[in-house]
């Protein structure tokens, strides 16, 4: 089993920090952000505890400086870009949790449509780590920048810290945050999910478990043949996105942590080591300990 309570030396996606950099300005103050330009400068990978000390820095301007480090980062980082493109809310959350570990290996997401049109949104920790308040408050700005790019407006953020519910202006002083909603003042209901866009954001979620076709498409209140023939019109196959996904998790933990490639392989799905390491160069081109050494680039 993976070893999730050692801090295994993760990075955060250099885009980030250097967006958090930018917007904290020319000359922000303290050691930790002159480490951080340094290790930048060098091309070299920037911690997610030191990132975290910038982000801290960052929450404590406020809610607007967390809101121009996140337009920066949707602006400027190819996947983000991406994802700003989706053809809608459905479709894209059913790429961002595929998406996020390239950029924050310590924790993750869980969301939730509503039935009013609103987006529920928890933070949860990964790889035994739980997210500051800070990281919180600027992973919720990503989720209002983003929401607002594929929607076409801007959503009224409610933040859940310390039990109680508020403006995101008015709890960056909580000990904790868990969690936000977004919802546009319209309240036009979100579509469903595409059934592909379900079976990708089920994978990711728990990329190890033994997927079947007929659970999966029970767990969608769909006949495996209905599920089936959704995915064939979308030129896919529910094996193919169950390693696409594999792989995509394989990626972001090789690339983010130091964790050990078997551990990465249980985690990930992988049968073992040597499993993870064949279709890893299939799929990148080349062994997963090539790809680690060149990611941070």
């Amino acid at each position: 089993m993976p070893r999730t309570g050692v801090d295994m030396a993760r990075s955060v996606r250099p885009t980030m920090a250097r967006a958090v950099l930018h917007t904290l300005g020319p000359s922000p103050a303290g050691e930790s952000a002159r480490r951080a330009e340094r290790l930048l400068g060098d091309g070299l990978p920037v911690p997610e505890r030191l990132h975290g000390r910038l982000v801290e820095a960052l929450a404590a301007r406020g809610w607007p400086a967390l809101r121009s480090a996140a337009d920066r980062l949707l602006a400027e980082d190819p996947l983000l870009a991406e994802l700003a493109r989706c053809g809608g809310l459905p479709q894209l959350l059913g790429r961002v949790g595929l998406v996020e570990p390239w950029f924050h290996a310590g924790h993750r997401t869980r969301r939730t449509l509503s039935v009013d049109g609103s987006l529920i949104v928890r933070h949860i920790p990964s790889l035994a780590r739980t997210p500051s308040p800070a990281e919180s408050l600027l992973v919720c700005a990503l989720y209002a920048a983003g929401t607002a790019a594929v929607v076409g407006r801007t959503a009224r953020v409610e933040v859940v810290a310390d039990g109680a519910t508020g403006r995101p202006e008015e709890v960056r002083r909580a000990s904790r945050v868990t969690g936000w909603r977004l919802h546009w003042s319209d309240g036009r209901p979100a579509a469903e999910p595409r059934p592909l866009d379900a079976v990708r954001a089920g994978f990711a979620r728990h990329p190890a478990r033994p997927w079947r076709l007929p659970a999966t498409a029970a767990l969608l209140g769909l006949a495996p043949r209905t599920l089936q023939r959704a995915l064939a019109a979308a030129g896919t196959s529910f094996q193919a996105e169950l390693l696409a996904v594999r792989l995509e998790v394989a990626g972001q933990l090789t690339a983010r942590t130091a964790l050990p490639l078997a551990d990465i392989a249980a985690t990930a799905g992988f049968t073992d080591h040597a499993h993870l390491t064949r279709r890893f160069h299939a799929h990148y081109g080349c062994p997963p300990s090539e790809f680690r050494r060149t990611a941070h680039h």
